[in-house]
């Protein structure tokens, strides 16, 4: 391993990485402010507007901007707060841990939570209430296995059924009318 030369290492090592709180968060330009040193100094310091990691950022994005208040390692090659990055994802009281089991989870600010509990091989979304969840597929989708909804249901269009429906326990398909006239009448169901 090369050891760079004597004039490249800044003389405060402690420069380089710092744990700050996320202080402002500019959306739109993608970067924040870190607030970074002891809170009890008289004068703690503040990054300028950096960027934040994220997890992918090439042909694949992933968008999650930290929150303020939000505890990060400021990381800043050379010790140069301008180049610095700040890396979330640091625990802290203000923000605890989202769970406490083996299950992933993701816990959003209104309460939202998505999550995957890999001993019980369940994959549960739950919303607040008043939430609305959108899927858009115009190629199409798949559901394998078998299906509950628990609450109305409109349906735009028709529905093709290759099996039996069923309503209140009566089948659509062997539902058998009276006072039907014999020979070739056939009831027919209104459109």
């Amino acid at each position: 391993m090369n050891t760079p030369p004597p004039e490249d290492i800044p003389a405060d090592i402690a420069a380089l990485i710092r744990l700050g709180t996320i202080t402002e968060v500019d959306l739109s330009a993608a970067t924040c402010k870190v607030r970074y040193g002891d809170p009890d100094d008289a004068e703690p310091g503040e990054s300028p507007a950096i960027r934040w990691l994220t997890f992918r950022a090439g042909q694949t994005r992933i968008w999650s901007p930290p929150s303020i208040g939000e505890q990060v390692l400021l990381l800043a090659p050379d010790g140069q707060l301008g180049n610095a990055v700040a890396i979330a994802g640091v625990v802290q009281d203000a923000f605890p841990p989202a769970g406490s089991t083996r299950a992933e989870l993701i816990a959003f600010e209104d309460g939202a939570t998505i999550s995957y509990d890999p001993e019980a091989h369940a994959l549960k979304a739950s919303l607040p209430g008043g939430a609305t969840a959108e899927i858009d597929a115009p190629g199409g989708i798949t559901l394998r296995g078998p299906v509950t909804i628990v609450g109305d249901v409109a349906i735009q269009g028709k529905v093709d059924a290759t099996q039996d429906v069923r309503a209140s326990g009566i089948s659509l398909k062997s539902h058998l009318h009276g006072g039907v006239a014999s020979g070739s009448q056939k009831t027919l169901l209104p459109e």
